[in-house]
């Protein structure tokens, strides 16, 4: 996208923030036609957005002057008024907010955040040759100045990178770092560990002033209670398989299973002790969500999954008798 052309879809990532504030269905579905366009939408959107909360805490020192309504534009002193001085008008506003972008760089910062939903997928192109793909319920922190950078904060992610001995691709991820030697590897970050497994290439794995080299076919399990990384083995094409719907296990702990299916089913499984420890060998293909797919898994898994409030249970298929 030129810069002309970048410019002219941040403005229109302003008047999207604006709209959506009290936006009906039909914004919000003009607003998803908008994001599907181009990468690049998503990427100005969430810059909008974190100016937008930079910006937010200095309002209480600006004193907005109007020559006539100023009733319209609110105090920025009063709980609530926050929004009510884009009552000025769309193009004002945008104007307004463009101006406080342009004389205001460090409340702007190049960092933006990425998001999903439990059960959602999202894609990212960072440049040519650099893709990441984002499993659910997954955050994750990019630099606009600079992508060959990437900080997964939460979830999972496919990261397929084009290697520049250069400019290495760095991950990090929970005081950890993954430094690309060529590569395509999967990455989860959740409560019990980071998990780095690789399809292609290499990389360089550094943990507590250790480094770890990672070949095709190897992983990583680095655990975030105490205990020293462990390096195995891992079938290549088990690595990001979730993106097919596919879920692959050699002795992982259904813990980590109850994690991954939330993560691709989009709910919220929480194992019972008494399975949470049990290893898992096979592969679970997905064909659906919600019960009904949790109910066709039960007999594999042999366990049985259970409603609780705001999510299930995984627990030991006895207990259901």
């Amino acid at each position: 996208m030129t810069s002309e052309g970048q410019g002219s879809a941040r403005a229109r990532a302003i008047e999207w923030h604006i709209r959506l504030r009290h936006g009906d269905d039909a914004a919000w579905e003009g607003f998803a036609e908008w994001l599907a366009e181009d990468p690049v939408h998503a990427a100005l959107y969430d810059e909008i957005e974190q100016a937008d909360l930079a910006l937010e805490p200095l309002l209480p020192a600006v004193t907005f002057r109007e020559a006539a309504n100023d009733a319209e534009i609110g105090d920025p002193q009063r709980p609530g008024s926050r929004w009510r001085w884009w009552g000025i008008g769309g193009g004002a506003a945008v104007a307004a907010v463009a101006a406080a972008l342009a004389f205001m760089p460090q409340a702007a910062t190049s960092r933006y955040e990425v998001t999903t939903d439990p059960g959602q997928r999202r894609t990212i192109n960072l440049e040519a040759g650099t893709q990441i793909t984002l499993n659910g319920a997954t955050r994750m922190r990019l630099d606009r100045k600079d992508p060959r950078f990437a900080s997964l904060e939460a979830g999972e992610a496919l990261f397929q990178v084009r290697h520049d001995g250069a400019r290495p691709f760095t991950l990090e991820v929970a005081g950890r770092r993954v430094v690309d030697l060529g590569t395509v590897f999967n990455v989860v970050h959740d409560a019990a560990a980071v998990r780095v497994a690789v399809a292609e290439g290499k990389v360089r794995y550094e943990s507590g002033g250790r480094t770890i080299s990672l070949d095709a076919g190897q992983a990583v399990f680095d655990p975030s209670s105490a205990g020293e990384p462990r390096v195995s083995r891992t079938a290549i094409g088990s690595v990001g398989a979730w993106r097919k719907g596919r879920l692959v296990y050699s002795g992982e702990p259904l813990s980590q299973v109850a994690e991954d299916l939330g993560r691709a089913l989009g709910m919220r499984i929480t194992p019972a002790p008494d399975v949470a420890d049990r290893p898992f060998s096979g592969a679970i293909a997905l064909r659906g969500t919600g019960p009904d797919e949790l109910k066709r898994l039960t007999p594999a898994l042999n366990v049985a999954f259970v409603p609780r409030a705001g999510g299930w249970t995984m627990t030991a298929a006895r207990a259901e008798r």
